[in-house]
């Protein structure tokens, strides 16, 4: 299941101290850093862009709005941050990040060569690279023809992501706020939905309770047909609908959290089956546990029914500043790890050919310690209005 990335990312972005206090952003480069040495790197480059920002945002809170963004970071010394648009828009940009040095990225080559110059005097450098398997061609290019003339480039994305997976306190903390958020959006669909509301009035009541609650960002998909997949809302029409599969996510202080519920009036089997899936799933989860294990645990139980094609190769994943963090270290592929938060899915196909209305979808939140997992949200939580 892919979320759809939004055209243009709106809503306030900017760095609040209170939140994200300037000691998380300074552990988590000194832990960079760390890695950078183990590395024998010099340097890193860090890209992102408005659809996907996690690693950026990691490092600098900074969320790229108008074009593609880059944190230069120097072995030692002060962070550089390259950003699209106009001069004019640097002091817009100073708001969303603790960097100080934030300058246009003008000519990128130009750019990114006279920063090398300034913090790697020495001969071939190795310069790290993250998030860059993003990057269009044209600007990749033109960061590899600044690096290769006097240094060589080292994809690091894969150790740096591993840093990412494990969640500081703070970062626990503001995902349960975050999934507060999705709780009240969800109940808020639940009550619409109960009420005899349309399938897009439901999901604007969602959106609209998430706004309220505080969420800096929403999105809520629903059906188009009875028991169709959850979609991105694109016409006026406003009928109700039985079941409704229904997606919400919700960012909170930069924490994405995400929830899949399917709503009917009257009980379902398929429901019944996916809510089996989801539970079993829960009552395995723990360190070390790969994501094949539990699809595998998850397709024992909803049978007579299968996993839902659309799960069925994504029955979860880390969640954090990015809906979808990559779970692959260079110790555990594909696994649960301690100090992480995910989401995990179950979502099962009906038994009725292409009768759509026999399928179901359900979701957890869930933070991983070392001998305890914290269900953070949950469609298996009555209060959401589950049978």
């Amino acid at each position: 299941m892919r979320v759809k990335p939004v055209a243009l990312v709106t809503g306030p972005y900017d760095w609040d101290p209170a939140a994200l206090p300037l000691r998380e952003f300074e552990s988590r480069l000194q832990n960079v850093r760390l890695l950078l040495a183990d590395h024998e790197a010099s340097a890193l480059i860090v890209h992102g862009n408005s659809s996907e920002y996690g690693s950026l945002a990691y490092l600098t809170n900074f969320v790229p709005k108008l074009g593609p963004a880059f944190a230069l970071i120097p072995q030692d010394g002060p962070v550089c941050l390259l950003v699209s648009g106009a001069s004019t828009m640097r002091s817009a940009a100073k708001r969303l990040t603790w960097v100080e040095d934030v300058r246009p990225i003008g000519d990128l080559k130009a750019s990114i060569g006279a920063w090398l110059s300034e913090v790697c005097p020495e001969t071939n450098p190795a310069i790290g690279l993250w998030g860059h398997s993003r990057l269009a061609s044209r600007p990749y290019t033109a960061i590899k023809t600044a690096i290769e003339p006097r240094g060589t480039i080292l994809d690091v994305s894969v150790p740096l992501e591993a840093l990412r997976l494990h969640k500081s306190d703070l970062e626990v903390e503001l995902s349960r706020k975050s999934c507060g958020i999705l709780h009240e959006a969800v109940s808020a669909l639940t009550r619409a939905f109960r009420s005899g509301s349309g399938a897009r009035s439901a999901a604007l009541t969602a959106e609209y309770t998430a706004y309220q609650s505080g969420a800096q960002d929403a999105r809520v998909y629903v059906s188009s047909h009875p028991g169709g997949p959850p979609l991105f809302i694109d016409s006026d029409e406003d009928r109700s609908l039985d079941p409704l599969l229904s997606y919400v996510a919700v960012r909170f202080a930069g924490y994405w959290s995400e929830g899949f519920v399917t709503l009917s009036q009257s009980p379902s089997a398929a429901l019944t089956q996916a809510q089996k899936g989801l539970a079993a799933m829960l009552k395995c989860v723990r360190d070390g546990v790969t994501f094949d294990e539990l699809a595998a645990i998850a397709t024992k139980q909803v049978e007579p029914y299968a996993i839902h094609p659309l799960v069925q190769n994504s029955i979860g994943n880390s969640i954090g500043l990015s809906i979808e963090e990559p779970c692959e270290t260079p110790s555990a592929p594909m696994s649960i790890l301690s100090g992480g938060i995910y989401t995990l899915r179950c979502g099962v196909a009906g038994q009725a050919g292409d009768n759509t209305a026999d399928n179901a979808f359900v979701s957890a939140m869930i933070s991983v310690a070392n001998e305890h997992t914290e269900i953070l949200w949950s469609a298996l939580d009555s209060s959401n209005g589950m049978p």
